[in-house]
């Protein structure tokens, strides 16, 4: 996998994979290809207020840039990850959703996330029952690596899951609540060690999050004993953190810790369908790796209409260049 882009495969898929859900969905939807790559590729979908929102990659390097510059892309480590919030509605078929929500949804999460080519995933509430999370490895990622994160409360709960690609290697992990009363939600985090290694990095502590809509007041403890000394500057967490970015900095502080994030991306509506009802710019990767840079993203649409996945979140996907030891 190149600095520059994804493969041409596997955006094309992604957005071939885009468009068919949105016919399916009668929703309006436009693929503007650019001139210089393949991600340089721009969706077009129409919001709540039917205003146009624009979902671009980030542009290839120019003919100005220094040779210094372009080496040093070419010389990074790239990790593409994937992450969907598909609600709990549609995995306990309530509030309407279609008892074949859940099955419809797990395959478009694997689908999506090929696509994309992702070496990282995350799935949010995408669960058997309110805190199980769906085995993506019997569901189409056959020889990836998955971390649950179970958070048990009563007859409701909350779950979110990491998998990894063949390569990544978990050296430890683990998951559960990030507060005990009813505003709980689940993460799930692991120590890994990437095919190709970071500067400064000898592993990552990686984190999916769905944040309460309050505070973090549990899990910190649970990070540390996983991820140890790898929280100070080698951290990546992606999911809903049910805040836009500006409000992400406190909930990694009480979750994760070490440095300060220097990326928060993307940081715009993701949620929620149906969009006259919902709102929120809650859809994040966030790193505190020095260098770390967001490369290209995609916000998607929404998925699998017809099954009325009631808040439902848009599927992101983010490209993230880390600099290199070699």
């Amino acid at each position: 996998r190149t600095a520059m882009s994804m493969t041409r495969a596997s955006i094309t898929v992604l957005l071939l994979l885009a468009v068919n859900s949105a016919a399916a969905s009668n929703t309006t939807e436009a693929i503007d290809a650019g001139s210089q790559v393949a991600l340089t590729a721009s969706l077009l979908h129409k919001g709540a207020s039917g205003q146009p929102i624009v979902t671009a990659a980030a542009p290839a390097p120019s003919l100005g840039q220094s040779v210094s510059e372009v080496s040093s892309l070419e010389a990074s480590v790239q990790v593409s990850t994937f992450f969907w919030n598909v609600h709990w509605q549609c995995s306990v078929a309530a509030s309407g959703a279609s008892g074949a929500c859940k099955s419809r949804a797990t395959n478009r999460f694997v689908e999506l996330a090929r696509g994309a080519g992702a070496d990282i995933v995350a799935s949010v509430e995408l669960s058997n029952g309110m805190s199980q999370p769906v085995d993506l490895t019997s569901q189409g990622l056959e020889g990836w690596s998955q971390v649950d994160g179970s958070c048990a409360r009563g007859s409701g709960g909350d779950s979110a899951a990491l998998a990894f690609a063949p390569g990544w290697d978990v050296l430890s992990s683990g998951g559960g609540c990030l507060r005990d009363d009813w505003d709980t939600r689940a993460m799930a985090v692991a120590r890994v060690v990437p095919p190709s290694p970071v500067q400064g990095c000898s592993s990552l502590c990686v984190v999916a999050i769905h944040a309460p809509h309050s505070r973090i007041t549990a899990g910190h403890e649970e990070v540390a004993r996983v991820c140890g000394d790898s929280v100070q500057q080698c951290g990546l967490a992606m999911g809903d953190w049910n805040v836009p970015a500006e409000g992400v900095h406190s909930l990694w502080s009480s979750l994760i810790g070490g440095a300060t994030p220097t990326v928060v991306h993307p940081n715009e509506r993701t949620c929620c369908f149906p969009e006259d009802q919902n709102y929120g710019v809650y859809d994040h990767l966030v790193s505190n790796i020095p260098g770390s840079q967001a490369a290209d993203y995609m916000v998607l649409p929404y998925q699998i209409l017809e099954e009325n996945p009631q808040q439902q979140h848009r599927p992101v996907t983010v490209r993230v260049s880390l600099p290199s030891s070699r």
